[in-house]
């Protein structure tokens, strides 16, 4: 008769472990199968550009510049949970397209490019304070602010010979007390290295990145980008590294801070525009405009994590540092205005007639055998305007989308 072996009792200690591991190993799988969620958006106006999030005030800026020739143009203040626009401040026919926030004074920088000013805004009061300017129709285009200097830096974009520059703006004072003139290549984007005293800027048409020490506001180095058409960047502390977005190969380039060497290159997607890094959580959003999504990256690993459509052409991200909360501007789509079809061959070097008059013989002779119906027809010259853009309905532009990663 086989003899029952006797029932071995389990060691409790280490079933313990075990179940622990087991637990351990659960939580990190669940992490790394988590997704970004969609969490809603909105439409809070027309002509969406920058955001800018404020933990001082609890809300959302948003510039919006309106409709093309709008005269009446706004920021407007989101509660950053709900989205309901819960005050707008109005600025006429003269918007604002990139903003900068300094959370300890409270106060609101807008670039006004159509004028070349920048404008400064009392959030507390919700009123224009200053509107500062130098030079005649300076293209301003980006804000770094320095809050515990109370100073903040302006691009100012220069193409083909035009040199660029970076004005200094003495916040308590509200004006311009100095620039870095005479800087090359296409200044665009611009990020604060607090810590160390330097600002890195983005050369648009020469493709570089450029070191300024602001002890001395001297170019300390240049070196490539890596990609083409260097729009924005961003400066991560945590690696001392340097991110660009690449609007023309749709690339974001990671760059060593130290001497530029390029570490690595990401294909995020077409139109990789605008850049924001969640310090506390090691990510780092790009806003790819062509491509329609935004790209979630690891700036430990580098590794891409996710791309979320956020709404129809995605323009910048601002970040909330303590819920992890992002937010996107979305453009809107337009169809773009129809071009007039191209004289008949030989029309122009006809100097019989008068500008825009054409014999029945002549015109019969010129015209293509076959039209297509839906070609637009263009008016003789002297007569009428361009054709108008077909309106284009687009739900998913001019949009404010608050994603979670």
């Amino acid at each position: 008769m086989p003899i029952e072996a006797p029932l071995a009792r389990p060691c409790l200690p280490l079933l313990r472990s075990a179940a622990l591991v087991a637990l351990a190993w659960a939580a990190l799988a669940g992490a790394a199968a988590a997704e970004p969620q969609f969490v809603k958006s909105a439409k809070p106006g027309a002509g969406l550009y920058e955001l800018v999030f404020s933990p001082a005030m609890n809300r959302l800026y948003v510039a919006a510049a309106g409709t093309r020739g709008a005269s009446e143009t706004f920021v407007y203040a989101l509660d950053p949970a709900t989205l309901e626009t819960k005050e707008t401040i109005a600025l006429g026919d003269d918007p604002v397209f990139g903003l900068g926030i300094n959370n300890k004074t409270k106060m609101l920088y807008g670039t006004q490019t159509r004028d070349g000013s920048l404008a400064v805004i009392d959030l507390t009061t919700g009123k224009p304070v200053a509107k500062l300017a130098k030079g005649e129709k300076a293209h301003v285009r980006e804000v770094a602010v320095d809050e515990a200097n109370d100073r903040a830096y302006v691009t100012v974009l220069g193409m083909r010979d035009k040199p660029s520059a970076v004005w200094i703006v003495d916040g308590a004072k509200k004006e311009i007390v100095d620039s870095i003139d005479d800087l090359a290549g296409g200044i665009a984007g611009i990020s604060l290295d607090a810590k160390n005293n330097r600002l890195f800027l983005s050369a648009l048409q020469s493709n570089e990145v450029v070191v300024v020490d602001l002890a001395t506001k001297k170019v300390t180095n240049r070196f490539p980008s890596g990609g083409e058409g260097s729009i924005n960047l961003v400066y991560d502390a945590s690696g001392d590294q340097v991110f660009v977005a690449n609007q023309g190969s749709g690339e974001v380039t990671v760059l060593d801070a130290k001497d530029g060497k390029l570490i690595k290159t990401l294909a995020t997607g077409a139109g990789a525009l605008s850049l924001a890094i969640d310090p506390e959580r090691s990510l780092l959003y790009v806003a790819n405009r062509q491509a329609g999504f935004t790209s979630l990256i690891d700036t430990k690993t580098l590794e891409p994590i996710a791309n979320v459509v956020t709404g129809s052409m995605p323009q910048t991200v601002a970040v909330d540092a303590a819920t992890g909360n992002a937010y996107v501007t979305n453009k809107l789509k337009t169809a773009g205005r129809p071009r007039p079809p191209a004289p008949p061959a030989g029309a122009a070097a006809s100097g019989a007639a008068a500008p825009g008059a054409t014999s029945a013989a002549s015109a019969s002779a010129a015209a293509p055998a076959a039209t297509p119906a839906a070609a637009p027809s263009a008016p003789p010259a002297g007569e009428g305007a361009r054709p108008r853009p077909v309106p284009m309905v687009d739900p998913f532009g001019d949009t404010v989308t608050l994603i979670k990663p």
